[in-house]
């Protein structure tokens, strides 16, 4: 017991680093993916599952942000882990990231419920697309005539518990503050910053036809206002679901999932911008697509929960 109390001490005191500027990109449906805010979270369920994702924000702006996600996770349950993989590519304006990472999360019964430890490790690719430039003085010779990038390695860490219907997180992304090199005229450094999410939820009636899921997602860097998100969504027989969320000082979105087949699974969400850019903004539409293999539970454990954790 003493370990356990060890490590998560350890853990916590990694993840309290200050944070600085918001880079992330922005999801609506992360309690549908939380493996994206929260590397513990991975192989977390008895589910083999790969997910793709599509946003775009601010529609009606140029060079609006457009995010592709793919990413995989399933545990293995012999050795009480999960594994997984990502790749984003998030692009804004003349600006382009890449980001590809694997993932571990360790496993472990604690009070009553299961306690996941994970780590996240891979390269940040960030790319400056000079020529897509719109320039007043075609002849200003201190913006490069071609793309620049840069390549730094990126890792982050999170706790994940869940016992029956009742789940908690903290996490924190991009622990290694190692700046990108561009060499322009005025290079000047630069580097990710640390970004904090700390998420809870529940779910009420989780035996019935009808399922309600409340939830909470404080997202944090020292730059910017604390923000939140404010969740609840309503499930019939875990095959549709329609849901709400509140963005505080961004946004109000509404979302639906549809489970067409037991594995297979798509969901469509819209935000609607509240913020100082609605008469701007369009909205933002998401999109995921996922598909999950159901694994049989170690035969030491009792499954409560079949399909909410997929």
């Amino acid at each position: 017991m003493k370990k356990i109390f060890s490590v998560i001490l350890f853990f916590l005191i990694l993840l309290s680093d200050k944070v600085i500027a918001q880079q992330d990109p922005m999801y609506t449906m992360y309690m549908l993916d939380k493996m994206l805010i929260n590397p513990a979270y991975t192989g977390s369920s008895n589910w083999l599952v790969g997910t793709l994702k599509y946003r775009q924000q601010f529609v009606g702006f140029d060079g609006n942000p457009v995010t592709e996600t793919f990413n995989f996770h399933t545990p293995i349950q012999k050795r009480h882990i999960g594994i997984g993989f990502k790749v984003i590519n998030d692009q804004t304006a003349v600006t382009s990231n890449l980001n590809a990472s694997l993932f571990y999360a360790y496993h472990l019964n604690f009070a009553g419920g299961k306690l996941s430890i994970g780590l996240e490790g891979g390269i940040f690719n960030r790319r400056i697309n000079y020529p897509k430039l719109i320039l007043t003085d075609p002849v200003d010779n201190s913006i490069p005539l071609t793309g620049m990038s840069s390549l730094v390695p990126d890792a982050s860490a999170g706790i994940y518990y869940q016992k029956k219907q009742f789940y908690f997180g903290y996490s924190a992304a991009h622990l290694i503050k190692k700046d990108f090199k561009f060499k322009t005229v005025n290079e000047a450094g630069s580097h990710l910053y640390n970004h904090m999410y700390l998420l809870m939820g529940t779910v009420w009636g989780n035996t019935g036809k009808w399922t309600l899921e409340p939830s909470f997602l404080l997202k944090y860097q020292a730059a910017a206002s604390v923000q939140y998100d404010i969740n609840a969504t309503i499930s019939y027989h875990d095959r549709v679901a329609v849901g709400v969320q509140y963005r505080s000082g961004d946004a109000v979105a509404a979302l639906l999932k549809i489970n067409i087949l037991e594995n297979l699974r798509v969901a469509y969400s819209y935000d609607m911008t509240i913020s100082g850019l609605s008469t701007y903004s369009k909205g933002a539409h998401e999109i995921i697509l996922s598909y999950g293999i159901k694994l049989p539970p170690p035969p030491a454990e009792k499954e409560v929960h079949p399909r909410y954790y997929y």
